[in-house]
């Protein structure tokens, strides 16, 4: 047997604590010779199956010099991340079966798998719709409308044709003419720094006309990076309702507040923005009851050139997909969320939005998943693989780490 791997005592998702046998790419029973095995003591370390990420920004093609496909999956292999969802708003955008094919190829054989959302509109200029039909044969594993919703009428009649096709619709539910060109949330520290805002209700009236137009549909609709409490009740109520919804959050958005835009650091600068702590602590309350049904990363690399001008003229955005798995478990220990409900967020709900299999770690099954231990002491986030180093983790203190990755058996480079 090839890879002979053995974790010894190690906790799974469901809370038991077993020994785990790899080899030949796979999860095997105990073998009964294993002199040759490699050993890891698993004591007090948890295992889960690799995450599945339904926002990562990977800036090839169009902006390779501050990232690459092999750069990004690179980094997320090696922090447990074994799936990579791509919005459509690359350059050129994917509204076209040629350049899904494009990015599959550069993709292929990459230490993370990239699925890719096609765009809901051409060119995602919101004036017509995108050929979707062709986008989900191409291997799209759904269509996406990033950044800001399209004007009313035309999200209907996209809803109405994705509806038809079984599809999911990805959504972020802000609108466009209420959050205008603001770079912040629009608050007292917004106000304070003479930053141009974006109220929250720019996202709670994105967020109703989403769940209206997919209540009148029938279509899936996913809500993606919610910051707001508002959104957060209306989407609640809609579940409730029957509405075919479900949604995510970014995984710093339940750390972080506007009040971090106190000293202007660009790495703070974010789209969506950060909110109020009342908004935060209502995204935490919606990830622990299940209206939040998943954590992504909103991963959006920069390089430095794209924060070195004054606030408000900076990109926005920043590498976060390393810090996602430690992340959701040092909250998890925080707001005691089961491990179970950590593999809801990182691997099972973002699976089911994708349309894919949920890995296990049965007898058989590839042997793909994430080691991830507990600090002595809380870190700050450094010497991250990503091609952009500029991070909003900067300043947040993690108490897990992620202590080796595994895909189909073979050790990524520890994170």
């Amino acid at each position: 047997m090839s890879g002979l791997t053995c974790l010894r005592d190690v906790t799974l998702a469901d809370g038991q604590t077993t020994t785990l046998w790899m080899a030949d790419g796979r999860f095997i029973t105990p073998p009964d010779g294993a002199a040759d095995a490699k050993v890891i003591n698993a004591s007090g370390a948890v295992f889960l199956p690799l995450a599945v990420d339904l926002c990562a920004r990977l800036r090839e093609p169009g902006a390779s010099h501050k990232a690459t496909i092999a750069s990004e999956t690179r980094a997320a292999a090696a922090a447990g991340v074994g799936t990579l969802c791509l919005p459509p708003d690359t350059n050129p955008v994917i509204d076209q079966p040629a350049v899904v094919d494009w990015i599959g190829d550069r993709a292929r054989g990459e230490a993370a798998e990239v699925k890719l959302l096609g765009a809901l509109t051409q060119a995602l200029d919101g004036a017509a719709l995108a050929d979707l039909g062709a986008l989900l044969d191409a291997g799209c594993v759904g269509v996406a409308q990033p950044r800001r919703l399209p004007r009313a009428s035309l999200l209907r009649q996209a809803l109405q044709y994705a509806s038809g096709l079984g599809c999911t619709v990805h959504l972020d539910s802000v609108h466009a003419d209420l959050a205008g060109q603001g770079v912040a949330h629009a608050g007292r520290p917004a106000m304070l720094a003479g930053l141009t805002g974006i109220p929250a209700s720019a996202e709670a009236i994105g967020t109703a006309v989403a769940l209206e137009l997919a209540r009148d549909t029938g279509c899936r609709v996913h809500l993606g990076r919610i910051t707001s409490a508002r959104a957060i009740a209306l989407i609640a109520t809609a579940k409730q309702d029957g509405v075919a919804v479900t949604c995510d959050v970014s995984a710093h958005q339940l750390f972080l507040t506007d009040e971090a835009l106190s000293g202007l650091d660009p790495a703070y600068r974010l789209d969506p923005p950060l909110r109020t702590e009342a908004d935060r602590l209502a995204l935490i309350q919606a990830v622990t009851d299940g209206t939040i049904n998943a954590i992504c990363s909103d991963h959006q690399p920069q390089d430095a050139n794209a924060k070195t001008d004054p606030f408000p003229m900076t990109e926005p955005g920043g590498s976060t997909v390393e810090l996602l798995v430690p992340a959701v478990m040092t909250l998890a220990q925080t707001e005691q969320w089961p491990l179970e409900r950590v593999a809801q967020l990182l691997v099972d709900a973002p699976s089911r939005i994708l349309g894919c299999e949920s890995p296990t770690t049965a007898v058989g099954a590839v042997a793909s998943g994430v080691l991830i231990s507990p600090l002595q002491s809380p870190t700050t986030a450094h010497a991250l693989r990503s091609a952009g180093q500029i991070t909003p983790f900067q300043d947040i203190s993690l108490t897990w780490q992620v202590q080796q990755a595994w895909r189909a058996g073979q050790p990524m480079a520890s994170a």
